[in-house]
């Protein structure tokens, strides 16, 4: 049986990983529609709230602001964007990610895609 020393450094291990992050899952990102004039995607596992979502395409310099509708956050483009894409996530208290190249050229609906971000 464990001391009592033994379970308190145990329980404060845990508490500061925790606090690090070390738990949190990563976020990943379902495409819900890739056509030729719209782009749709969710937003998952993401601890905090996300207030902005931005995308690159390939060949680009620039990201393009993405308009949440429910859960789902869309662009409407005048041509099926090239990937592989970039996606940029900022959570409602501050704080910046970016995932480059997370979406790839053959993306499909239907598919999701991890990331290596997490809030």
């Amino acid at each position: 049986m464990a001391s009592s020393s033994s379970m308190a450094l145990m329980a404060f291990v845990v508490l500061a990983l925790m606090a690090s992050g070390a738990w949190c899952a990563s976020i990943s990102f379902a495409v819900k529609s890739y056509e030729a004039d719209k782009f749709e995607l969710a937003v998952k596992n993401s601890a905090k709230e996300i207030s902005e979502v931005d995308i690159k395409e390939k060949g680009s310099n620039d990201f393009q602001p993405m308009k949440k509708f429910g859960d789902v956050w869309c662009i409407k483009t005048s041509q099926k964007l090239k990937g592989p894409i970039s996606v940029r996530l900022t959570c409602a208290g501050g704080g910046k990610r970016v995932q480059d190249d997370v979406i790839p050229e053959a993306a499909k609906a239907g598919s999701s895609y991890e990331s290596t971000l997490s809030f």
